[in-house]
């Protein structure tokens, strides 16, 4: 029995310790920072190159109750951003499907500062009235599930310049409208986060028609909402 015991210690154990370490980090380091480079002018006005966190841009847009949401109003939540339309034939049925099951784990993991925001990118068709009926028809409990509509102009602007992704009106396109399957993360103070992927690697999108990307959103969802963890970075809130 002794030398089972010492076999174990010197073969099995480290594996076992290796195993439960390799869990550990994925889930216990913090989130990264979506960056950009900026100018900064001193006093006497020399210029300096230096790297600044992005946070999500201004924007005010209507739900599907017909009532507005802004990015002041998710500050306080960790939220994930995905850009749909209601008669998209193709990526949208998909990516909404995977995200009725993201969210059925965040009520199993009993989550509470969490919404999904989807951003229609064919405003001018999705009133408020077409977002309700299509998230009946999905299944969305729309109890931290926001679906947005408004300007299009405002939409646009932010897709490209807010989460740096493409959209745009194309008659060849399936619905008529081109635009990006991919998911990003905000946390709770407006910033952009990057996660991991399964070597580690950063990654700052994920697809949501890719259920092996949804599950390790899920991932990132529970890291970020470790409440007691301490992120590393030092966050201005400007």
């Amino acid at each position: 029995m002794k030398k089972w015991l010492i076999l174990f210690s010197i073969l099995i154990f480290p594996y076992l310790l290796i195993q439960v370490f390799e869990k550990a980090t994925h889930n216990i380091l913090t989130l990264g920072y979506v960056e950009k480079s900026v100018l900064i002018t001193d006093s006497e006005g020399n210029i300096t190159e230096k790297n600044d966190s992005v946070k999500v841009p201004k924007f005010q847009l209507l739900n599907q109750d017909e009532k507005y949401i802004s990015n002041i109003d998710l500050l306080g939540f960790n939220y994930i951003v995905n850009f749909f339309f209601t008669s998209c034939p193709t990526i949208c049925p998909t990516t909404t499907l995977n995200l009725v099951e993201l969210q059925n784990k965040i009520k199993k993991f009993d989550i509470k500062n969490f919404k999904i925001i989807s951003v229609s990118v064919d405003p001018n068709n999705d009133n408020p009235d077409k977002m309700k009926n299509y998230a009946n028809s999905m299944n969305i409990d729309l109890s931290n599930w926001e679906l947005l509509t408004g300007d299009q102009e405002e939409i646009y602007n932010l897709v490209q310049e807010g989460f740096s992704l493409a959209v745009g009106q194309d008659s060849l396109a399936p619905g008529g409208v081109f635009h990006s399957s991919y998911i990003t993360i905000v946390d709770k103070y407006g910033y952009i986060r990057t996660g991991l992927d399964k070597k580690k690697n950063t990654k700052f999108i994920y697809d949501g028609t890719l259920y092996s990307d949804v599950k390790l959103l899920m991932d990132e969802i529970q890291r970020l909402s470790i409440t007691d963890y301490k992120d590393n970075y030092e966050i201005t809130n400007n």
